[in-house]
């Protein structure tokens, strides 16, 4: 496929202007919403050990991916294992979790600051990210929940559970997945529920062993996927009401991945392993009101080997992307009726994620 840079003196400029215009405008008057995509950022993790993780951008308008966006930028490549990354007004946050390192960037992938996080004396590994308010929040790996200052980048931590995988907020609150994913076989089984305000533990919840994954949907409820302990206890859908804390479990999948799409819908991937370890794949759209079941992918596409979903909240698509973990993965961009829009090389290994660029 070919690839350009030309993007960033074209996708950018308009970015850019829009920007410029939004600033002369009264202080009083909101900022507009964004109405178009102008493409998106995919993360690639690389292997773990191997300083091998890159940062592609996809143009939607002109179908091309432009690769190492990171490196180029910077002159040095972005680490070990990429986990996961947010767009926040004019920044982008990176965690690299085998590098110990948050880097901050502009819409170009400059790096603006580096953060490290320490707890005495030992560096800290970061996971994933969300917002609230004006502040970054972000996991890290040794059992801490961090409030990222977006102007001084200083980091306020707060100790969770072991392991914490991904955070959402919900009602004015941080639910963190503790997943104790490294304290095999026993698992972690919590979610810890965090006052932004005063970063403190307000509540502890138990779930399905292994939490992992979470997402909020316009109905202001928690999804969480727990993956289990690839045994006897399979991964499980859970929701978790923010009004009373309560959990319960959503019968009907045992999904790996999800992404919160558009109009009420759930993206779900759900792997299963044979007895020698072949994987097979399905994909399925849990509708929030109807609270039922249906198949995505409706024009016979095959994804193996699914890696990650996100979904653009502007256009409802669905990325999907998958990995060998041997060769440049591939994203399967998808309408949200679940037909085949393109498919491209993500130009690095194990695609964590898209993330979207809205003007």
């Amino acid at each position: 496929m070919k690839q350009t840079f030309i993007f960033l003196s074209i996708s950018m400029a308009a970015l850019l202007s829009f920007a410029t215009t939004s600033c002369k405008k009264p202080i009083t008057e909101p900022d507009p919403e964004p109405v178009n995509t102008v493409g998106a950022y995919i993360l690639n993790s690389g292997n773990y050990k191997s300083n091998d993780a890159s940062l592609s951008f996809y143009d939607i308008a002109s179908k091309t991916v432009s690769t190492n966006i990171f490196q180029s930028a910077n002159g040095k490549k972005l680490g070990d294992t990429a986990q996961d990354m947010i767009i926040f007004g004019s920044k982008m946050y990176i965690a690299v979790y085998n590098s110990k390192v948050i880097f901050v960037t502009d819409l170009k992938g400059k790096i603006i600051s580096e953060i490290t996080t320490q707890e005495e004396g030992t560096k800290l590994s970061p996971r994933y990210f969300t917002t609230y308010k004006d502040k970054v929040y972000a996991t890290f790996h040794e059992g801490f929940l961090g409030q990222i200052d977006t102007t001084s980048y200083s980091v306020k931590k707060v100790k969770v559970g072991p392991n914490p995988d991904e955070v959402a907020q919900a009602a004015g609150k941080l639910y963190v997945a503790n997943s104790g994913g490294l304290m095999y076989p026993d698992y972690g089984k919590t979610v810890s529920v965090v006052n932004p305000s005063t970063m403190t533990v307000s509540k502890t919840i138990e779930v399905v062993t292994n939490p992992q994954y979470l997402e909020v949907g316009a109905d202001n409820l928690v999804y969480l996927i727990s993956t289990g302990n690839y045994g006897d206890i399979p991964s499980t859908l859970q929701l978790i009401d923010p009004a009373t804390d309560a959990v319960s479990v959503i019968e009907g999948t045992n999904p790996t991945y999800m992404s919160m799409g558009t109009n009420n819908r759930l993206y779900l991937i759900s792997s299963v392993y044979d007895a020698e370890w072949n994987a097979s794949f399905s994909y399925k759209v849990y509708d929030l009101s109807a609270k039922t079941f249906s198949n995505f992918i409706t024009d016979g596409t095959q994804v193996k080997n699914a890696y990650y979903i996100s979904t653009d909240p502007l256009t409802g698509n669905v990325y999907i992307g998958s990995s060998d973990y041997k060769s440049s993965g591939d994203m399967y961009v998808f309408s949200a009726d679940g037909k085949l829009v393109d498919k491209f090389d993500t130009g690095g290994l194990n695609p964590m994620g898209a993330f979207f660029l809205h003007e």
